[in-house]
């Protein structure tokens, strides 16, 4: 197969959480490739859910590079390995208690993140008439430095793109 770009667009967290992802991909010879994504949170209604609901970091934005090794030679369908880091940033919430000088009362204080995360995925992809391809992608990776950014990154996504 001669083409070695892909563009794809990840509908998966894109109907589900309001991320657009947006990835690139340069194949280098038939083992590897490397290619980065980013993702942006679009929904403002995600933002304002964030100041009442029960979760504690809202990210909004991640640029993931990462390497695969493929693990079949198949022209049409393939799984993979994939080494990643992402740079993640966006908001997290805490309960803070605050006194008035005659009562107690609770107030939620909000604060920007930023973070990086390594991590490590599988996934498969197939493509239809070697260009359209459909990339499935499950992983986990760890943020590294603050306690205010999520433990854990989810590398997750359905992918729809295109091979040249």
């Amino acid at each position: 197969m001669q083409k070695k770009n892909e563009v794809k667009l990840d509908v998966l967290n894109l109907i589900s959480n309001g991320r657009l992802g947006i990835t690139y991909e340069r194949f280098l010879n038939n083992d590897f490739s490397v290619g980065i994504t980013g993702m942006f949170l679009n929904k403002s209604s995600k933002k304002d859910n964030f100041l009442t609901d029960n979760t504690r970091t809202l990210i909004d934005y991640q640029i993931i590079p990462y390497v695969r090794y493929a693990l079949s030679k198949s022209a049409v369908n393939l799984y993979y390995l994939e080494a990643f880091t992402s740079i993640n940033g966006g908001q997290y919430k805490e309960l803070v208690t605050l006194n008035n000088g005659v009562a107690d009362y609770v107030v939620t204080s909000v604060k920007d993140y930023n973070d990086l995360a390594i991590g490590a995925s599988a996934g498969y992809k197939f493509y239809i008439k070697e260009s359209f391809v459909v990339d499935i992608t499950i992983g986990m990776g760890k943020n590294l430095f603050h306690a205010e950014s999520p433990k854990d990154i989810s590398r997750l996504g359905i992918n729809l793109g295109y091979r040249f």
